[in-house]
């Protein structure tokens, strides 16, 4: 029968094995001791390894309430919301149902994800190089190991922030049926079902063989942000004013069929400027004539309300508060299905496979487009069919009367018996509506064993990640709307949301609603690797272990956009798409030694090298040490490299022309502007790379309390990101070299083009400490536990190229009150967050209470007087009643958030997320949810 060493187990995880991540760190750990103690509520340091592993067990899974196994992952202290994608952060966006996990806040395409030990194919996703977590079944998991260090020197690519590695149910014996139900207290949706089944059959000793299934399927109800007060508004004066495109507000004079926009004489008139940038339609929303209903506090009409502040021509506007149609959660169909097995062939050998099928759909419904001509100059179907990339309302409309009144009125009768363009909000079409599925598909197959003496294994996986987008409502062709409304027979009422049956006939006829496609996408993942390990003789504290092997890969990505989306001309869906289809190949070698230098000193030494076909080779190192005088105290430490190669969306994903987020220009002090945006990616970009240190202790005074605290510190340069529009904008106008061929200006000097396409972008160095503490005591006729996961951030600060550094911790704004680098992609870098458990168990009840615990930050300014807005911490309790005493059945009930707590507001002007009034990447909308599960096996 064949052995596993320690380098053994290691490798096999981190090669693609199917032990557990808690021997990956091979540094110093017994696998399968490892695997047994980890449900335990101390920590022993005779199990504790050189690098610090937090293990989510199985039944910290079911006391937690979690519905989705992306809260799960929001239930680790090191999981930041900076640099991940959480489904709330999907509404109005093409995030196909996509949720990430951002170890130490430095990036989901940072942070390598595994399943058994194994890489799943990226999401399939032309802006996204990461793992989609909602596709792993949260009834399969046994547990979730999660390496807070960069360990590129032991996985490759991609672990630069560290590896989580969930572990599905194996060797399973009997039938288990589970259902599950929540839901918020409050009124409005958030809704959850969920039933599973698990089973297995064989005992590998006994049978010699053994297989494990599990099916399971969920359902989430969405939720709407008119739902929740604190969410319901997008207007938090004086903090933030929503400056998104109103209906009907009157951008200027044009001239048909020259693309000339007409402008009245500066001075002219009550609501006209004097000023540089007189001429020209504007880029913002307050830019222009104003708008009739607004001069009459009538907004309201029209689902608009008036800006408390005028346009830059000292007119009255209305703007759109798009929060009130906005959904905070997306409904959610999801299906997974799961299987692994072993057959031992001889004592020498074993066949293993494992399959995983996972297939969701998510349903959002979001906000009308808005239309003005900013929006539709980038758009080439105008050009080629020959109409105004603008909407007029004519003076042959009967309607221009409402128009014509209100400039005579305020001094701008010179522009009266033009052509006006005016703005839209179009509610022609209904909401927008998107329909996403993902499918991700995982097939592994390989044998292991002894040969000639030393320990074996091989191994080939296939893995796919296929997306397919629809929108049934909602969405319409720009330039068939922009006929409809130019044609000089049309009476269009900007001013109405009741259109005439002439008017709808037309839109109709001209076929401007589209319903259909919007991408398909497709990610493979194929390769082999192969391993072998033995021992090299001897040293004071034992046996040297060693690991050799070699690994190759095939990556895919193919992405078909509609013919629609093709074109760019659908509103909504951004600028024109274009195919792609790529690939390349990868090649690793890897070694390590496992070093028992003295019986309390143990080294280990990992190093591994990766050929890309693209973008060439990359060496990287892991070397750990720890010290354990006695059964009480441990010292650690490792240092090493990692990098991460940039994807096949990042190298590969075809320059588009689109609208850009939302930004302030500080140069012309104009406010919510949008602008022509460059996106996409790019050939040359370099490897990220970085170098990690960390430093820890383990202290285990008595049997009931231990602690351990570790330092870690990470330097990252080359950053491949998009830059914020804001970012680029601020440091445009700050001078900064690095940007000055990021922006375009138009003649008069305002913001007319930026380039966001993916760059490297500078680097950061992030420092902090990891703090993990358990204590236990016999209590009565019970036991009381208790444990604190914790998260110290010391450092985040992120260099630009040109050097400027922006400090990240505990903020989204810096001292002048603009975006951090890096904020505009949403969520922040916490100075302190813990989660305190604590379970008293007697007999068959287990009760278990839980804090989870945010430090405050400051987040944008007050629009009146710029005073700084600091948003205080925030802290929620769940709870959970688990009983037990009937044979073979297990009863939960529970609540997350269980005071029902409101989360603090935050008004920042930063985030290009739609949602508003509360911080979407920390709190869960639904507020109190409550919930109640049961799971019983029938043998």
């Amino acid at each position: 029968m064949f052995r596993r060493t320690k380098v053994c187990s290691a490798v096999l995880v981190a090669f693609g094995g199917t032990l557990a991540l808690g021997a990956a760190p091979a540094f110093g750990q017994q696998t399968l001791d490892r695997v047994e103690i980890t449900g335990s509520s101390i920590k022993r340091i005779d199990v504790e390894g050189s690098l610090p592993v937090q293990t989510v067990t199985r039944e910290d899974i079911e006391r937690s309430g979690v519905t989705s196994t992306e809260q799960l992952l929001q239930s680790i202290t090191a999981a930041s919301s900076a640099g991940g994608t959480a489904n709330a952060t999907g509404a109005g966006a093409s995030t196909y149902g996509l949720a990430t996990i951002s170890l130490h806040g430095l990036g989901e395409e940072r942070t390598l994800v595994l399943v058994n030990g194994r890489r799943l194919a990226i999401f399939a996703n032309p802006s996204v190089a990461a793992v989609n977590v909602n596709v792993i079944p949260l009834a399969a998991i046994e547990r979730v190991e999660v390496v807070k260090d960069g360990a590129s020197g032991v996985y490759g690519s991609d672990a630069i922030a560290g590896v989580v590695n969930f572990i599905l149910k194996k060797d399973y014996q009997g039938l288990e049926l589970n259902v599950s139900t929540g839901t918020p207290t409050r009124d409005g949706g958030g809704q959850n079902h969920g039933v599973s089944v698990v089973g297995g059959l064989g005992n590998l000793q006994k049978d010699r063989y053994s297989v494990t299934f599990s099916a399971s399927l969920e359902k989430d109800f969405p939720l709407f942000a008119k739902d929740r007060k604190f969410a319901a508004t997008g207007n938090q004066f004086p903090y933030i004013v929503s400056g998104a495109t109103g209906q009907g507000n009157i951008e200027g004079a044009y001239t048909p069929g020259t693309g000339i926009p007409t402008e009245v004489p500066p001075g002219s008139g009550n609501f006209v400027e004097t000023g540089s940038r007189q001429p020209g339609f504007g880029n913002s929303p307050g830019t222009g004539y104003g708008n009739p209903l607004a001069a009459a506090d009538n907004c309201e009409s029209i689902n608009m309300f008036l800006n408390p502040t005028p346009s830059n021509k000292g007119a009255p506007y209305c703007t759109f508060d798009s929060n009130t149609f906005v959904g905070l959660l997306p409904k959610r169909d999801l299906i997974n299905l799961t299987a692994n097995g072993v057959v031992k062939v001889s004592d020498a050998v074993e066949l293993f496979g494992d399959v995983l099928f996972s297939k969701s759909k998510v349903t959002q419904r979001f906000q009308p487009s808005p239309v003005r001509r900013q929006f539709l100059t980038s758009d080439a179907e105008f050009g080629k069919q020959g109409v105004d990339p603008i909407l007029l309302i004519r003076p042959s409309n009967p309607n221009y009367q409402i128009a014509a009144d209100y400039l005579n009125a305020n001094g701008c009768g010179s522009i009266v018996g033009q052509p006006l363009g005016v703005t839209a909000r179009v509610f022609d079409f209904g909401l927008r509506t998107s329909e996403d599925e993902n499918e991700q598909t995982r097939l592994v197959v390989g044998s292991r064993g002894t040969l000639f003496g030393l320990d074996y294994e091989v191994a080939a996986a296939h893995n796919e990640s296929k997306t397919s987008g629809t929108v049934p409502d909602g969405y319409f062709s720009q330039v068939a709307y922009a006929r409809v409304i130019n044609d000089p027979n049309s009476d269009w009422n900007p001013w109405s949301l009741t259109q005439s049956a002439a008017f709808n006939a037309a839109l109709a006829a001209a076929g401007a609603k589209y319903t259909g496609g919007t991408l398909e996408a497709k990610s493979t993942a194929d390769g082999i690797d192969g391993k072998i390990s033995g021992e090299l003789g001897k040293l004071g504290g034992g046996t040297v272990q060693y690991a050799v092997g070699a690994a190759y890969r095939e990556e895919k990505l193919k992405t078909t956009p509609s013919a629609a989306l093709g074109t760019g001309d659908i509103a909504g869906l951004g600028g024109a798409t274009a195919p792609v289809d790529v690939k390349r190949k990868v090649a690793s070698i890897f070694g390590e030694l496992l070093l028992p230098i003295s019986k309390t000193l143990e080294g280990s030494l990992a190093v591994r090298g990766d050929k890309y076909s693209v973008i060439g080779d990359s060496m990287n190192y892991k070397a750990a040490l720890s010290w354990r005088p006695n059964q009480t105290f441990l010292v650690r430490g490792s240092v090493g490299t990692s990098f991460r190669a940039p994807s096949l969306i990042d190298l590969y994903t075809p320059e588009t022309i689109g609208t850009s987020e939302q930004f302030d220009d500080p140069g012309t002090g104009q406010t919510d502007l949008q602008v022509n945006a460059k996106n996409g990616g790019k050939s040359d970009l370099k490897p990220e790379k970085s170098q990690q240190e960390t430093i820890g202790i383990v202290f285990q005074p008595t049997p009931n309390f231990s602690a351990a605290v570790d330092l870690f510190n990470v330097r990252v340069k080359d950053y491949i990101q998009t830059p914020s529009a804001q970012l680029i904008v601020s440091r445009f106008r700050a001078g900064d070299p690095a940007y000055a061929g990021l922006v375009t200006l138009a003649p008069n000097g305002d913001v007319d083009l930026i380039d966001q396409k993916l760059s490297n972008t500078g680097g950061s160095t992030v420092r902090g400490l990891d703090v993990d503490l358990r204590y236990s005591e016999n209590v009565a006729d019970g036991k009381f536990s208790a444990r604190l996961f914790g998260t110290y951030m010391l450092k985040f600060d992120e260099t630009t190229p040109s050097g400027a550094i922006s400090h990240r911790v505990g903020t989204i704004v810096d001292p002048a009150g603009n975006p951090v680098s890096g904020a505009d992609n949403g969520g922040v870098v916490l100075r302190w967050k813990h989660a305190l458990t604590g379970t008293y168990s007697t007999g068959a009840w287990a009760f278990t209470a839980t804090q989870n615990f945010a430090s405050g930050y400051e987040a944008g300014r007050n629009a009146i007087d710029n005073d700084r807005n600091f948003i205080p911490s925030f802290s929620t309790y769940d709870a959970n009643i688990t009983y037990t005493g009937i044979k073979n059945l297990r009863l939960a009930i529970g609540a997350r958030n269980l005071f029902d707590k409101n989360p603090p507001g935050v008004f920042t002007p930063v985030s290009n997320q739609f949602q508003g009034g509360y911080d979407i990447t920390q709190y869960d909308p639904r507020g109190r949810f409550v919930y109640v599960a049961a799971g019983y096996k029938f043998w």
